[in-house]
């Protein structure tokens, strides 16, 4: 039989719904910001995430390794190492030689896995919320792994951007998310170092992926709108609150 026949039944020729197919990468990269709607609702019947996984793990560890490379430790970690009595001032320049060697490798390591770890974490917790928000059938745990990377994809500007600044400018002893001039705390550094934190948390590209999951959430995971807002604070959490109560 000829491949392009339909399938006959007692009822004659029956029609072969066609086979949806899935987003390429180059597609969601574009999509995410042009089309984020439609691509998470096509994400839905065809949840794939390996691409975006491998492009910003990418992103990530070279950032990583040109902020690592270029860092001036000393001036990054002696004004905190200063202010803590419980670091004996003789201590404070081993510390920072060992530490200036361990973070290249550390930076490597975390730039690997730091992305897949996160993302496999928040899937999970995304999945959960889904057991109780979802519109119908509860969404698998491929669909919240795909939402969750594939609206990581809107950062992309920022990480390109980083690794830019990180490869041409004197960084001194900034932290990455300083860097960005998309963030607050690139204009503003005010002397309370959880107050920095903040500022640096401040960033477009923080609200845009919020924004992103929330799509992500409702369109790939079928959430309700309390569902998707309830994902968004979580993420919130995670990207504001931590940043700013680990300071030091």
């Amino acid at each position: 039989m000829n491949e392009s026949t339909p399938p006959e039944s007692l009822y004659g020729n029956v029609p072969v719904a066609p086979v949806a197919k899935a987003p390429t990468l180059l597609e969601q990269v574009v999509a995410v910001f042009t089309e984020p709607e439609a691509l998470f609702k096509r994400l839905e019947a065809t949840p794939v995430w390996g691409g975006a996984l491998v492009l910003m793990t990418v992103l990530n560890t070279v950032v990583s390794v040109l902020w690592a490379r270029k860092v001036d430790v000393d001036a990054m970690l002696r004004p905190m190492m200063e202010a803590n009595p419980k670091i004996p001032a003789e201590s404070i320049d081993n510390i920072i030689a060992m530490q200036g060697k361990m973070i290249l490798p550390f930076s490597v390591l975390g730039g690997l896995l730091g992305l897949a770890i996160v993302s496999l974490v928040m899937a999970l917790v995304y999945w959960v919320i889904s057991s109780w928000t979802a519109e119908g059938r509860k969404p698998s745990y491929r669909q919240a792994f795909s939402a969750t990377v594939v609206s990581g994809l809107v950062a992309t500007p920022k990480f390109v951007l980083l690794g830019i600044i990180c490869a041409l400018k004197n960084i001194g002893g900034a932290k990455p998310d300083a860097l960005s001039p998309t963030s607050l705390g690139f204009y503003l550094a005010p002397d309370s170092v959880k107050l920095h934190a903040f500022f640096n948390t401040m960033d477009l590209f923080t609200f845009a992926s919020l924004f992103i999951l929330f799509l992500a959430a409702r369109h790939t995971m079928r959430l309700k709108v309390s569902g998707a807002a309830l994902c968004v604070a979580v993420s919130a959490l995670l990207m504001i609150a931590l940043p700013v109560l680990g300071a030091r």
